[in-house]
């Protein structure tokens, strides 16, 4: 630690000497952030080291724009990129990326410059991690749903300089006509070498002694492993999103030991005045009570449907009469009716417990998918 903290104020000496030797070189601005990442899993420190290493010399030229999307690319096991915890705690893969959009807007936010960020996606009460204190810095960024952290730049061309070390991840925005680097590649496939010394600029003077961390739980306790994860565009419709609402945290958090079936009706009740729904449009456009809550079944569908354990008990789709939009195929628009006595339901036959946790957040609907590998559960057996 000696060693790079001496290193690292040698390499600051020799920038403030060139800096005073060449005087238009005071002409560039200089901003600088940090988020912790002491603590993270190795699979984490993986992910976010393959988003670094991608923003990392990034020039943004005047009139520009930059998208964390298409400069990261998809975060797929195939580009390199681990199951790891994301910022609301499910275990994803490229989990930990959003770290290094949070690294990069909160150095933006200091810019004094002609830079428009784009509206920012956060995730708010359910943010579970720990690098920024404040919810509103903890970006979201999703390839899959297009859910974007971006920006113009309508001042002086800027670089990115993005690094890492044990204990943080730091971001530099360098701003003036004379700063240089690579303009912002336009093909994003091929994920860089996550070798710090293949690294310019900032990142060379840092070097980064990472030991691997244990994966799940140190104390011997079961293993838990996202199974599915989906989210669903509810539409933006204030009736349908409160009774999707509603029906979401009726489900919410819900286990089921081996052997034990979902029943949505079960668990939803009557969707009636009285139970609180509202009049809304339903999967065919039919204004009704509880209108928008089968969104909540299709969401609970596409995250079980490719799981092992799992076998449909009951199944009942909108066909032909599908005329929304909050899935692509009508296959997977699931019906439900609970005084019809027209059901969802299916079976987990595994060996541990498997929860079901739904929740919307920003007009999208969610669903995670865990299991619990020899956990004791609470049953569905105790619904009263």
């Amino acid at each position: 630690m000696l060693k790079k903290t001496i290193a690292l104020t040698l390499a600051l000496s020799v920038l403030l000497a060139c800096l005073a030797a060449d005087p238009a070189a005071l002409a560039s601005e200089y901003y600088s952030a940090r988020t912790p990442l002491s603590g993270s899993s190795s699979a984490k420190i993986n992910n976010v080291a393959l988003a670094v290493e991608a923003i990392n010399g990034t020039r943004v030229p005047t009139g520009r724009s930059f998208s964390f999307n298409e400069t990261v690319g998809r975060r797929s096991e195939s580009r390199g990129y681990m199951k790891a915890p994301n910022g609301r705690g499910a275990i994803v893969t490229g989990g930990g990326v959003a770290q290094a959009a949070a690294t990069l807007y909160l150095t933006l936010l200091k810019v004094r410059s002609d830079i428009v960020i784009d509206p920012v996606k956060t995730y708010g009460s359910r943010f579970t991690d720990n690098y920024v204190s404040d919810t509103d810095y903890a970006v979201v960024t999703d390839y899959n749903a297009d859910i974007d952290f971006s920006f113009t730049n309508y001042g002086e061309v800027l670089v990115i300089d993005m690094w890492y070390n044990s204990d943080y991840v730091y971001c530099s925005v360098t701003v003036g006509d004379d700063v240089f680097g690579p303009v912002q590649s336009e093909n994003t496939d091929n994920a860089k070498s996550a070798d710090p010394s293949a690294w310019g600029s900032w990142s060379d003077w840092v070097v980064s002694t990472l030991e691997p961390q244990p994966e799940g739980d140190s104390d011997g306790g079961p293993e838990r492993e996202l199974l599915g994860s989906v989210c669903l565009n509810t539409g933006g419709d204030y009736d349908v999103v409160y009774n999707v609402s509603l029906a979401a945290d009726s489900i919410t958090d819900t286990t089921l030991n081996r052997g034990d079936v979902f029943s949505f009706n079960d668990i939803v009740g009557p969707r009636t005045q009285a139970y609180g729904y509202r009049r809304a449009l339903n999967g065919r456009g039919a204004k009704v009570y509880g209108g928008g809550v089968a969104q909540v079944a299709s969401v609970i569908w596409l995250a079980i449907k490719d799981i092992r354990d799992v076998s449909i008990v009951e199944k009942s789709t909108y066909g032909s009469r599908y005329n929304q939009t909050y899935v692509d195929s009508s296959a997977d628009a699931i019906l439900t009716d609970y005084s019809a006595g027209r059901d969802f339901s299916f079976r987990y036959n595994g060996f541990g417990s498997m929860t079901i946790y739904t929740y919307v957040q920003d007009g999208w609907l969610y669903c995670d998918i865990y299991e619990d590998n020899g956990a004791s559960a609470w049953s569905l057996d105790n619904v009263g």
